[in-house]
């Protein structure tokens, strides 16, 4: 398994979602790539529980815009339609049947082009703008999300050629359908059009296409420098090195990459969380279904300067501005996920007022992103999902608030096991925190909910600085929470409960009031429904 620490703070995206929106516009541009002409018309099939939800997270937009070439990070997604109908491009949307897939953020992306052939990708949105491509025109496939591929069409199978002719090559997967095989080749970046052009020789290939990492971080065939945080805390205590150094060294050694351009890169992300910060704090904001009105983080943030806040100094404005950039990703503005846009106010809010207060300098603030990076990439290797659909707000605001709370300790001087300790007292406040927004909106209860996650970071750092140590080991607290999200957020009956009668919001008069008012006032952008045959 290999995990960047920039899928944990990072990547750059659009909002409101990094699940429901940006994954979906990294999904239609995988699904770009293997177009061979221009397209007549596109079908987008849904879990049918997205059939009520699609429009309010602009899926079918981020799709849309995915497949006629829009990257995840621009706001010209919010045009794709239009630009759609400028092309003469139809569109459309269908449901799986029953049994339908079990992961809510599946889709399949189909599309007929001009010359009457058709294309299809099947994948998930798996959290964090992070995708699973699993079918390419019904062919089973294993990409992997940080290597490069070839993907080899041919009449017959093709494996021991196309493996002898390209050393270095690794076979993810092979299938065949109907006499016809598709291979998926992890190949280097490097030389892979003469690759490319070895593996259309071989005798029996009809099509090799390339395709760049969903996740273009670096990669080398490593061991994982730690996967789990005894590992963290026993290679700071043997060589002396802080947390921000083991988590360098971690990307260093599945990346390739220098030190210098990976601490670039954290720094560029720090500078995104400024301007989302700044940004959401001076400007009004326009959520796309306005249930919160733009302003809510303003409103704490005035209160808090009149004095009738009661939460002390630094708390007050860190939750107004979380909330603040909670809304600001609302209103599809570009934030970093950290580890997902559904609580992408908090490891920016509580640092950077953190800061503020403090005089941390911008060299502390990026240390204490490393901090934060590889909380979540241990996370990641436990196999804790960050999907507040599959796994549970406690992957995400649970998740979010650990982080944080481990890179304020950090910030306050806590040695190793201090930051490991604070991860564990903040994730033990959650488990159990379900995922129930309104089912056309994340903007409620999200954006606020971010507000909880302030003050559990606080709490946890806090007592972790205080002396306090958890009970239950830091890395057992993380089992334990990849066993919940297991038991409970992926059990059939809690999912069948969640897309029939509605839990949390959903079930509210006023939650079931709402489907039917939000689908009105996004009329506009519905896709029409087919059957599934198409």
């Amino acid at each position: 398994m290999d995990v960047s620490l920039f899928e944990i703070i990072g990547p750059k995206m659009m909002g409101p979602s990094s699940s429901a929106t940006a994954g979906m516009a990294r999904l239609g541009s995988t699904a770009h790539k293997f177009l061979t002409g221009p397209v007549q018309h596109i079908d987008l099939r849904f879990v049918p529980a997205m059939e009520d939800s699609y429009y309010a997270w602009r899926s079918h937009l981020a799709l849309i815009g995915g497949v006629i070439g829009i990257a995840e990070d621009d706001n010209r997604l919010l045009q794709a339609m239009d630009l759609c109908r400028e092309k003469g491009i139809t569109l459309s949307y269908s449901l799986f049947p029953e049994p339908a897939p079990p992961m809510l953020l599946t889709v399949q992306i189909t599309c007929r082009q001009r010359d009457g052939s058709i294309h299809s990708l099947y994948g998930i949105s798996v959290g964090g703008g992070s995708i699973a491509v699993e079918k390419i025109d019904g062919f089973a496939v294993k990409p992997t999300a940080t290597e490069a591929h070839l993907f080899v069409f041919a009449d017959k199978d093709v494996e021991g050629a196309l493996l002898s002719c390209l050393p270095g090559g690794k076979l993810a997967s092979k299938d065949c359908r109907e006499g016809r095989y598709l291979l998926c080749i992890a190949v280097a970046k490097d030389g892979h059009e003469e690759m490319a052009e070895k593996a259309r020789k071989v005798p029996g290939v009809t099509r090799v296409q390339y395709l760049e990492p969903f996740s273009d971080l670096g990669f080398v065939p490593h061991e994982p420098l730690f996967t789990d945080y005894a590992q963290i805390l026993e290679l700071s205590q043997k060589t002396g090195k802080t947390v921000p150094e083991l988590a360098m060294e971690y990307e260093e050694n599945r990346s390739g990459r220098s030190r210098q351009e990976i601490w670039d890169q954290m720094a560029g992300m720090l500078e995104v969380m400024k301007t989302s910060a700044r940004e959401s704090m001076t400007e009004t904001m326009t959520p796309l279904c306005g249930f919160n009105g733009g302003n809510e983080g303003k409103k704490i943030q005035a209160a808090y300067e009149k004095g009738i806040l009661m939460g002390g100094t630094v708390m007050p404005e860190a939750l107004a501005m979380a909330v603040s950039i909670m809304e600001y990703s609302g209103s599809c503005h570009n934030i970093v996920a950290c580890p997902t846009a559904g609580c992408s106010g908090l490891v920016p809010a509580c640092l950077l007022v953190t800061a503020q207060k403090r005089g941390y300098t911008d060299k502390q603030l990026i240390e204490s992103l490393f901090v934060a990076a590889a909380i979540g990439v241990v996370m990641a290797h436990h196999k804790v999902s960050f999907s507040g659909n599959n796994g549970g707000c406690q992957g995400e605001v649970g998740v979010g608030s650990a982080m944080t709370a481990a890179a304020l300790a950090y910030l306050g001087g806590g040695d190793t096991d201090t930051i490991l300790q604070a991860c564990a007292l903040a994730m033990k406040n959650i488990p159990g925190l379900s995922c129930a927004p309104l089912k056309t909106t994340g903007e409620v209860p999200c954006i606020k909910r971010n507000g909880i996650g302030v003050g559990n970071a606080f709490s946890g750092c806090d007592m972790a600085l205080s002396g306090v140590r958890s009970f239950i080991p830091p890395d057992e607290v993380i089992d334990s929470l990849y066993h919940l999200q297991e038991k409970l957020f992926r059990s059939p009956a809690f999912r069948a409960l969640k897309n029939t009668e509605g839990i949390g919001a959903n079930w509210t008069p006023t939650g079931k009031a709402t489907i039917a008012r939000v689908k009105e006032q996004n009329r506009d952008i519905l896709l029409p429904k087919v059957p599934p045959e198409f």
